[in-house]
């Protein structure tokens, strides 16, 4: 798929499936420019018309009314995650991810995972907290008037929050739906790599993501050859598969194992032939 360029961070067709298949990167280097510019070149109010662009204008307008919008001067931690939440937002609302019968998101390193999965948690709480403290969104006019150019009621500003918190729910529900959406662990054989993916497994049971497959990639095929090299690697490897069949929180799963391969996947006619191995 290398003559792909997904950078732009919109739909590219990929030809080539019998089925049609498209492909989107988030770039969050470059969603971190984009906020630099935006506020250098608005005085440090381009907080909203970056959000905007991410799908969470809304978020901003409601930062600008409680006189939050200094504190996004600079790329917030867990700027990343609030850029992949925008997109399953847009995924859920949008009429032209309708005619997907299946989206896939190949997710971050494990730390990466729990932060963007625990996210709508953490913003619905935060919202509730506020929506708790009506009262002190009217000392915020004057900023409401630079975002919106007229007064908006206390009311108006309470329903805008209780409406971001209803779409923050519906995220979470999809992350936790056992009919729509599974978490698919992927992890190589070696005892580092599956003793994380044991905590990874802890931590999302915690978080109620549904979770029934683990695949174990870049497993040795047998070989008769003589390879002392290869005997030693193989030998390290059994005893990391044989740490899934021991551990309480893998051993439930179906583990699905995917050979080390002598080229590089690329492309759809390798990715199809191992997407043959590992979902045949």
């Amino acid at each position: 798929m290398s003559s792909f360029d997904l950078s732009g961070g919109m739909l590219v067709p990929v030809e080539g499936p019998d089925s049609p298949l498209f492909a989107l990167e988030i770039n969050p280097e470059k969603a971190r420019e984009e906020f630099r510019t935006a506020n250098q070149k608005n005085g440090g109010t381009g907080v909203k018309d970056f959000m905007d662009s991410m799908g969470l204008g809304a978020l901003a307008e409601q930062l600008g009314e409680l006189k939050l919008g200094e504190l996004l001067d600079t790329p917030p931690p867990g700027l990343d995650e609030a850029i992949a939440i925008s997109k399953v937002m847009q995924f859920l609302e949008a009429q032209e991810y309708s005619m997907f019968s299946r989206i896939v998101f190949d997710t971050a390193p494990t730390g990466h995972t729990l932060r963007l999965l625990s996210l709508p948690d953490f913003l619905d709480a935060s919202i509730g907290k506020i929506l708790k403290l009506r009262s002190k969104i009217a000392s915020a006019t004057s900023a409401i008037k630079s975002v919106f150019g007229q007064e908006v009621q206390q009311q108006d500003a309470a329903n805008k929050l209780e409406q971001l918190r209803e779409r923050m729910v519906k995220v979470r529900e999809l992350f936790r739906d056992t009919e729509s959406t599974e978490f698919i662990i992927v992890t190589i054989p070696t005892v580092m790599a599956i003793s994380e993916s044991s905590r990874l497994h802890s931590s999302l049971k915690k978080e109620s993501v549904p979770v029934k497959r683990l695949i174990v990639n870049q497993v040795l095929p047998p070989s008769t050859s003589d390879c002392k090299f290869c005997a030693i690697k193989r030998k390290d490897q059994t005893r990391a598969l044989d740490m899934i069949r021991n551990d309480p929180e893998l051993m439930g799963l179906n583990v699905i194992e995917a050979p080390l391969v002598d080229m590089e996947i690329r492309g759809v006619p390798a990715l199809r032939f191992l997407g043959d191995i590992v979902w045949k």
